[in-house]
C-alpha cells in the first residue's frame, strides 16, 4: 500500500482552523496516515516565522512524510519565472524540512517562460522535489499547458513532477480521465477528493466506498504513488484511518468476507 497523507486543510472551514497546529499534527501523527500536507494560505502571515518554527519543532517528534504547499505561482502573468516568490516559499518548506513542496504552475509559455531559470533556482534546494499541480484556474488546470510544461522539462531535465488533483479538472471542465492518461507519467501524489453539483455550485465531499471518479483513476494509475485525502474530515484519528481504510480497499474486502 502505498502512503497516504492529510492535508491541513481537510479539517479547515471557511474561518480557519480553529485549534492550534499542534493539535492537527498530533491528531495525524497518532492516525494510520504517513505524512502532512502543511498549507501555508491556512498559517498567520503576520506569524509565519513562528508557526513555521512550531511546526519544525513538532514534526520533529515524528516521522511523518512532510508536503509544503502555497499557492504561489510558478510563472507569472508575463509568463516569467516568478523566481522572488518561488525562493520564498522554499526557504519556508526547507524550515520545516518539506520533502516536497506544491505549487500551481501559472502562466506557462512554452516558447517564452526560461526552464533553466526554474532548474538553476531548485539546484539551490536538492532535498525538496517540486511538485506542480493542476488547479482550478483556466492557466494552471488545463491539461494542455501542463503537459507541454511537463514534457518540456522533460526534455530540459528540470527535476519537476506533478501532484494530479482530480476533483479540480471539473472546476476547468477537462476530462479526469485524459488527464490522468497523458499526465501520468509525471505524477509522484494523487490528491483524492469528490467533487459533486449542488446548487449550481461544485461542492467538495468526503469519498465513499462506491464507483467515484477519485477511485476509477486511483485504481488504473495511482494507487502505488502517495495520495493525500483532500476533502472534509473531522479532526479525530479513528475518522482519518476510516478513509484510509476506504483508500486502500480494506473496508470493502470486510464487507465481502
Amino acid at each position: 500500500m502505498s502512503q497516504v497523507v492529510i492535508p491541513l486543510n481537510a479539517f479547515s472551514n471557511e474561518k480557519g482552523l480553529e485549534k492550534d497546529l499542534d493539535f492537527y499534527i498530533t491528531i495525524i501523527a497518532n492516525s494510520n496516515a504517513d505524512g502532512i500536507e502543511i498549507r501555508k494560505e491556512l498559517l498567520n502571515a503576520a506569524s509565519l516565522t513562528h508557526d513555521l518554527q512550531q511546526i519544525h519543532n513538532t514534526l520533529k517528534d515524528h516521522h511523518l512524510l512532510t508536503v509544503y504547499s502555497a499557492p504561489i505561482p510558478l510563472w507569472k502573468e508575463d509568463t516569467s519565472l516568478n523566481e522572488e516568490r518561488v525562493s520564498a516559499v522554499m526557504e519556508e518548506a526547507k524550515q520545516i524540512q518539506a520533502k516536497w513542496i506544491k505549487l500551481p504552475l501559472g502562466n506557462f509559455d512554452i516558447q517564452k517562460s526560461n526552464l533553466k531559470a526554474l532548474s538553476n533556482l531548485l539546484d539551490h534546494y536538492p532535498t525538496i522535489q517540486l511538485l506542480i499541480e493542476n488547479d482550478q484556474t483556466r492557466e494552471g488546470g488545463r491539461i494542455d499547458p501542463l503537459f507541454q510544461f511537463f514534457q518540456e522539462a522533460e526534455k530540459q531535465n528540470v527535476p519537476v513532477h506533478m501532484t494530479f488533483d482530480v476533483g479540480n479538472w471539473m472546476y476547468t471542465n477537462e476530462d479526469a480521465h485524459k488527464a490522468a492518461s497523458l499526465l501520468s507519467p509525471y505524477v509522484s501524489y494523487y490528491h483524492v477528493k469528490h467533487v459533486i453539483q449542488q446548487n449550481q455550485k461544485l461542492l467538495t465531499v468526503p469519498i465513499k466506498n462506491g464507483n467515484e471518479l477519485w477511485k476509477e483513476i486511483n485504481d488504473v494509475y495511482f494507487s502505488a504513488i502517495p495520495r493525500a485525502l483532500e476533502f472534509p474530515i473531522f479532526p479525530d484519528s479513528a475518522s482519518i484511518n476510516r478513509y484510509i481504510e476506504i483508500i486502500n480497499g480494506d473496508h470493502a474486502e470486510r464487507m465481502s468476507s
